[in-house]
Parts: C-alpha cells; structure tokens; sequence
C-alpha cells in the first residue's frame, strides 16, 4: 500500500489501528526530503476531500494550529489533542487529528527509546472529576482587610493614599495613581503601604503595579508590593512563580526577592519560578537584562538564558538557549512538558488542581513530552497519562501514582 492510498483510507476513516501505527512509525523514519514530499500530498489529498485548509504561514503551521486549537464532537466528549513536539509526528498526528479520528497523543518517552500512544475512546473516571483551576485570588491591603478578588464586584475596591486599587475584570486588578501627573515628590512624601495578592492552589491571577509594570501569577503563589513605589527603588517579594513585565524606569531600578535569589531589573519581561518542588530555583529572561545575585555572587543574563539556583538557595547556573515557550506556557494557559520527570509534570497539576500526590513503584528513566490546554479536567489530562502506562487513582483530593 502507498503512501497515498494509507492517507486516503485514514482519511475516509477506513484505516485500522495497526495500519495508523505503521504509518506513524513510517514518518518517523523519513528523510527531510521524503518528509516535504509527504506534506505535498498531506495538501492534496485535502483538498481533493474539500477540507479547507487556511495556511496561516504554512502547512505545517495550520496542522499545528489545528491540532491545538481545532474541535470535533468526538473531541468534546474525550478532549482536546496534544500539540507533538517532534515535526516528523506532525503529518502522523494531524491527519487523525484534524478528521477527529482519535482523541489524544503524546510521545512518553523512556531511556530505550520513544513510544508513541494513541488514546481512543475509552471510559474516563468522572465520579471523582476535578475542574481545573481558575482565576481566583485574595488581596491583603495594609491595614490587614482581606479581599477575595474572585468575589468581588468589578470597579474601584480600595483607595490607599493617592492609589486607587481597581479590579478590571475577571482575573486582573490594577493599582492606578488618582492623579496621573502627581509629582514624583509628593508619591515619596506619602507613607509607604504594601498589599499582598495571593494565588491558591488551582488559582491563577495578574495585575498593574502603580508603576505600570504588570505581573501575572501562578496557581500557589503570592507577591508582596509597595502600592505606589515610594523611594528610589520597586521592590517586590515573591513566593511561586510569577511572569514580570517590568516598566523601565533607569532612575527607580527594580527588585524582586524571592529568598534564594534576588533579581535587579531596569525594564525587561522574565520569568521566576521560586516553588523549589522541582530541586532547583529559576530565572528566565525573554527581553532586556537581568542581575541575578545569591549568597554574595551575581550574574548578568541575556535574552534566552536562565538562572538556575538549587533548592538550598545555593549557587548560580547559567543555561542557554532555554525553551522559552515551555517556561512561560501556563501564562498562555498550556501544560508543556519537554522531557519531564514524573514528578516534575505531577508537581504542576498537583497545584493547577489542588491535589496532593502519592507515588508507588518507581518510574527511573521515563520523562513525557507534549502540550495540552490547562482548562482540561483532571480525569482528560489523566487519562493521557494512563494510556502512556502511569495508573492512577482520585480520592477526594489525593491522588496515588503507580507505574
């Protein structure tokens, strides 16, 4: 059977699921050229089937939007389908995909080599089902008041001083000065007031600091901040992991501590993830310049490197060309997994869901790679795992791993 013949019968939908799996080994052993080749006739079976295909940038780039983004009925009751990381999978996974012939996909990868899963419909374990987090925070104002932003109505919700603390919509809050154009002088004559915004577990929030610098703020977080950055300097304190867009101002330099690491910026976009669960601490830069300074030593990283600590807050690790796209996908409300650990991916849902993890058995040498939306319930992204040979089990809010 050609090539062609194997795409029209998945297609049609009349392939069997050993012919699938021969066709994905099949790709996955092409050349470049034979590759492109196959992507040519991917187009013109496509069309000759009267499926639109609105290249975006290019093939590829549509099944890679289509992939993630697409929706069938059949993908309604068993999930979304996880973006592959490997091009070659691309043209394997999207012809199923993109026609609704299968659920998920993910490459688990083991110390032997990479195996590839497909998931069909099988029954999802829903008598225990939890949601996925969302946006839900609580706001501590300076004289102790607590605000559940969750709760909250839209609108002005404290004023403190010249800062007005305004809740956007859902998810946001911004801290916005009563007069725009006060004097910088008469900001420093005003005392100095600190808010705390704490995300829980299974929550996720951002908001405008009274300079304009905007923060967005993982499940199992908090930031501590002055409402309106009196002084010489903006400093903030975080626990978790935070996305900074930092406003520059080269006069007022800006600070976030975290404990193990401190980060001098003068205007930048970076991330710090400061949970310490995964054994390390760490810093990525996207744009601009970033200090990072631990236990008297201190390094300058570029656009694209990333500061590691460990988790006893000792020693500075430079690492280049970083994923970055992994680093700041729950921003973006995405799952990435790049040759993760066990732990490494449970640690995040974990918090994403508000779960606690109980592990049996061992699981050396395996990691997962893949994509999926962070709006899936827990038994959808469970169920991707299970079919990559983790069980698992949900009672309440514990769940117990086992290989």
């Amino acid at each position: 059977m050609d090539n062609k013949e194997i795409l029209i019968k998945i297609a049609e939908g009349r392939a069997t699921r050993a012919e699938i799996a021969e066709f994905t080994d099949f790709v996955s052993n092409l050349s470049e050229q034979e590759y492109n080749n196959l992507l040519l006739d991917y187009e013109e079976i496509m069309v000759n089937l009267g499926i639109d295909i609105p290249f975006e940038e290019d093939l590829l780039g549509d099944v890679h939007r289509r992939i993630q983004f697409a929706e069938s009925e059949h993908r309604a009751e068993q999930g979304r389908v996880v973006s592959l990381r490997s091009q070659r999978w691309w043209v394997a996974a999207s012809v199923v995909a993109v026609l609704g012939l299968a659920g998920y996909f993910l490459v688990s990868k083991f110390s032997s080599g990479d195996q590839f899963s497909e998931i069909g419909a099988s029954t999802v374990q829903t008598q225990t089902d939890i949601a996925p987090g969302g946006n839900k925070a609580i706001l501590t104002l300076a004289d102790g008041t607590k605000i559940i932003l969750d709760s909250a109505n839209n609108g002005a919700i404290s004023t403190q001083g010249n800062i007005t603390v305004i809740k956007l919509g859902d998810g946001e809050l911004s801290y916005q000065p009563e007069t725009p154009n006060l004097k910088p002088e008469t900001h420093n004559s005003q005392p100095t007031t600190y808010n705390t915004i704490t995300t829980p577990r299974g929550g996720q929030y951002q908001l405008v600091l009274a300079d304009g610098s905007k923060v967005w703020l993982n499940a199992a977080s908090s930031l501590t901040y002055s409402t309106a950055f009196a002084g010489n300097e903006r400093k903030v304190t975080l626990t978790g992991e935070g996305y900074f867009e930092v406003a520059h101002d080269a006069s007022k330099p800006f600070f976030v501590s975290t404990g193990a690491m401190d980060i001098k910026v003068l205007g930048t976009h970076f991330n710090v993830n400061a949970y310490g669960d995964d054994g390390q601490l760490q810093t990525t830069l996207l744009e601009g310049s970033v200090e990072v300074s631990n236990s008297g030593n201190s390094v300058v990283i570029k656009p694209g490197q990333q500061v590691q600590v460990n988790k006893g807050g000792v020693g500075l690790k430079i690492v280049d060309h970083v994923d970055l796209g992994q680093v700041v996908a729950w921003k973006e409300g995405v799952f990435y997994f790049n040759k993760n650990n066990i732990r490494e991916v449970m640690n995040q849902l974990a918090r994403w869901y508000d779960v606690s993890i109980t592990y049996e058995g061992t699981f050396s040498g395996r990691t997962f790679s893949g994509q999926m939306k962070r709006d899936l319930k827990l038994s959808q992204v469970m169920k991707i795992l299970e079919y990559n040979n983790i069980k698992y089990q949900i009672i309440g809010k514990q769940m117990i791993i086992s290989p």
